[in-house]
């Protein structure tokens, strides 16, 4: 039923990579619409896209699956309008063997607004949780053979109309779901499972709430002629995902979408091999991407004759080691790619979750690729033993000078035709073929086409998701970004943007050098968001080139993460080489809201930028901490800004002797300092002899306002850098306002020690102490 016939001028054009390239091991012929067993009559319509109110309650699902049921083998279910009534409004389907459903030109097939039609269990769908997967699909075929769907009209998905009851659309809960680390239940579109021998042809797919076709442990896939259009704004709208599947040909198909507009994946429900992708046009979306699940092993595959043409991506492999698989014999051919963010991107540590299951990725060939606009390049293997092994055949990458390419644990093989890129880096091998010779770059200004007219495929109304510039930071893979310096490097120089991160670990050092960025995570346990690095001062070559995070720009403002240097969980801690920072602070107007620091010898450096130098005049720079914990031992806050910390913990890590402030004031006329206002001091059981602080420089100022101070802290409270040799307590501003506790002892204070008055203390109040000439207000900073 399903043969596919090839033009002739095809035909002739793979006869001669047929025996070599195709993948797919069967004979794959343009399809062919079997006859009707019966033809329903649309008796909905829709003006401009509009159901009345009336008839969102008038489903089509029963007749339409009373169709399909009772539908004569080897023959068609067909759904044609009436004039201008064009809509079958419909609830989930379940296809059946050897039955095809066709929705005929200027016919739409239509899903409801009502989550309650595909609730799994009763209210499962149309929410955000922490589960998700709530709702059937609109389309299953499971356990069937030789089935399809065809037919020049639509299947509209509505993902962008509001849900019956509620003020929201399907994407409203996908953005949601990302910005607060959740899950969104709604439907797919077309979920095929054991669905051997399926087709579908010339049909037009539109606006799914989820991802369009998703098509698992199926032997015998076909799309061609197919077209998917949703707006690049709509979140987790894959195009055509094949899963543990074989012999899938995707062909002459046009897909715009807001995620993967493919991606072969595999599980342990076994690998997907025999893969043709052939004569295709991808838009807007995430690429041609294999993974993120692997496990099952992903092998000869041919992806040949595409263009990527605005896309994030464009040439995907990802995975990571809690997923990961064997994937081989996977050959791009004949690919061009333009205004693409990331065109060519292979990583098996696309997220940081850990376990057994390793990615590997070898005999991977790129020939004939052309990218037009320059991107950012990514070759990572997973190891030293687990190399990416990649040939490049006449492989052209524009604008390389802009470009940025990161290449780590790969062999390269350049030829026979070489082009121009050529990436190195660490633990990187290039061989070049023998006989090689300069190519030329594949042709593809012709290549690129606009998206064909859908003027037999009815839309219906919806809102589409407006853009959204906030960069999207996840561990897992579903942001954005899977990496929080990427995001970073994205963000505009001068602009400024918001980076919202998910809970897991990064592991990676942080660079801010760009103003007005806003690092977030939107869940407010800080310990779920952690940034970590292991650098020590010994090994980085000076304590301030360990940050685990560096923020030198003005305007930052990081809430509800960690920043962790983790040095000591590996190294003992050392009178000499073990500073290690987890943040390194010189802009000015940094906010810090509910972030923990976490560290032992230098925790914090709030520092200014050119204070040691400038002289008396200088400026320095100012700091707000907010509700933060900063933990370290000896010295673990200092620096010579002007920071204020309201309402923290500071904690004390065991150590022989602790020091919580190490201030560098360099003149007596420099306005810098650090003010502890309404702050707590707590300590690990049994850490003794903390002072809190001693003087870096002979100018340091500290005041302590309110703040309630543990057993820990010495009674002398504060002491000299070196007893014996320096004396800057003579010359430092050391100040206490309302100490509490047992650790505010008064009279056994140092007699440098100044104890303020209620006045005394009125110009070191946050507000008054970080006003400076432009009024900085911080709080208001913090709600940027």
């Amino acid at each position: 039923m399903h043969s596919l016939k090839l033009s002739a001028s095809l035909a002739a054009a793979l006869l001669a990579s047929a025996t070599l390239f195709a993948q797919d091991s069967r004979t794959v012929t343009e399809p062919h619409i079997p006859p009707a067993c019966t033809t329903l009559v649309a008796t909905i319509a829709a003006p401009h896209g509009e159901l009345p109110a009336a008839a969102e309650a008038s489903l089509d699902t029963a007749r339409i699956q009373s169709a399909l049921d009772h539908c004569t083998l080897n023959h068609a279910v067909v759904l044609r309008a009436d004039g201008p009534r064009s809509v079958f409004l419909t609830g989930p389907l379940t296809l059946r063997s050897n039955v095809t459903l066709v929705v005929d030109a200027n016919t739409a097939l239509v899903a409801s607004r009502d989550p309650r039609v595909f609730d799994i269990a009763p209210g499962t769908c149309g929410i955000v949780s922490d589960r998700g997967h709530g709702c059937r699909p609109l389309i299953t075929g499971d356990n069937i053979v030789n089935s399809g769907i065809m037919g020049a009209g639509s299947i509209d998905g509505r993902g962008g109309a509001k849900l019956l009851g509620q003020n929201v659309t399907w994407w409203d809960l996908a953005h949601t779901a990302k910005i607060t680390d959740k899950n969104q239940s709604v439907p797919w579109l077309i979920v095929l499972r054991h669905a051997d021998n399926f087709t579908l042809y010339n049909i037009t797919l539109r606006n799914s709430p989820g991802f369009h076709v998703a098509v698992n442990s199926t032997d015998g896939f076909t799309a061609w002629g197919v077209r998917i259009m949703t707006p690049r704004t709509a979140r987790n709208t894959d195009g055509i995902d094949p899963g543990s599947s074989r012999n899938i040909t995707i062909t002459h198909s046009f897909i715009h979408a807001g995620d993967d507009d493919v991606a072969v994946k595999s599980s342990m429900a076994g690998p997907s091999t025999n893969i043709s992708i052939l004569h295709n046009h991808f838009y807007t979306g995430h690429g041609m991407s294999i993974g993120s699940g692997t496990n099952g092993g992903v092998s000869h595959m041919l992806v040949d004759d595409l263009t990527i043409d605005g896309a994030d991506n464009g040439i995907r492999i990802k995975s990571d080691r809690s997923r990961g698989g064997l994937v081989h014999d996977i050959t791009y051919r004949n690919v061009c790619i333009r205004d693409t963010r990331n065109p060519l991107f292979f990583t098996p540590l696309y997220t940081t979750f850990t376990g057994d299951q390793l990615p590997v990725y070898r005999d991977i060939t790129l020939d004939n690729i052309h990218i037009l606009t320059p991107g950012t390049y990514t070759f990572l293997g997973l190891d030293a033993q687990h190399k990416l092994g990649l040939t490049l055949s006449n492989v052209f990458a524009d604008g390389q000078s802009i470009s940025h390419i990161t290449a780590r644990d790969a062999d390269f093989t350049l030829g026979p035709n070489l082009g121009n890129l050529s990436p190195s880096g660490g633990d990187v091998s290039v061989q070049q073929a023998p006989n090689s010779h300069p190519g030329t770059p594949l042709a593809c200004a012709a290549r690129f086409v606009p998206f064909p007219d859908l003027s037999t495929a009815p839309e219906m109304a919806g809102i589409v998701p407006p853009e959204d510039h906030t960069l999207y930071v996840a561990s897992d893979g579903t942001g954005d970004f899977y990496s929080i310096q990427r995001a970073l490097d994205a963000a505009p120089t001068a602009g400024g943007a918001l980076v919202l991160v998910a809970p897991g670990t990064y592991r990676e050092v942080l660079t801010i050098d760009k103003p007005n960025i806003i690092l977030r995570s939107a869940n407010p346990d800080a310990s779920r968001t952690i940034v970590v690095m292991g650098n020590s001062a010994g090994a980085a070559g000076g304590t301030l080139h360990s940050a685990t995070v560096n923020v030198t720009a003005d305007n930052f403002s990081a809430e509800n993460v960690t920043f962790q240097n983790d040095f000591n969980a590996t190294h003992p801690q050392l009178p000499q080489g073990s500073q290690a920072l987890a943040l390194m602070v010189t802009g000015d107007r940094a906010v810090f809201h509910n972030v923990h620091l976490l560290g032992n010898q230098d925790t914090l450096y709030a520092g200014s930028r050119n204070c040691s130098t400038a002289g008396p005049q200088c400026q320095p720079s100012r700091q707000y901490f907010s509700h933060c914990l900063i933990a370290g031992n000896v010295d673990f806050i200092f620096g010579d800004a002007k920071a204020v910390f309201s309402h923290c913990e500071i904690h004390s890590t065991p150590h022989s002797e602790g020091f919580l402030t190490a201030q560098s004031r360099h003149f007596p006329s420099q306005d810098s300092g650090f003010v502890f206002d309404h702050c707590t001091l707590t300590a690990d059981p049994g850490v003794t002899n903390v002072y809190l602080g001693r003087p870096w420089r002979p100018y340091a100022t500290v005041v302590y306002l309110n703040t309630e101070m543990g057993a820990q802290i010495n009674p002398a409270g504060w002491r000299e850098w070196h007893p014996g040799e320096t004396n800057s307590l003579a010359t430092a501003f050391y100040a206490e306002f309302n100490s509490t506790g047992p650790g505010a002892s008064s009279s056994a204070r140092d007699p440098h020690t100044h104890l303020l008055t209620a006045r005394q203390s009125q110009p070191f109040q946050p507000s008054v102490f970080l006003r400076g000439p432009d009024n900085w207000t911080p709080d208001q900073s913090a709600q940027r």
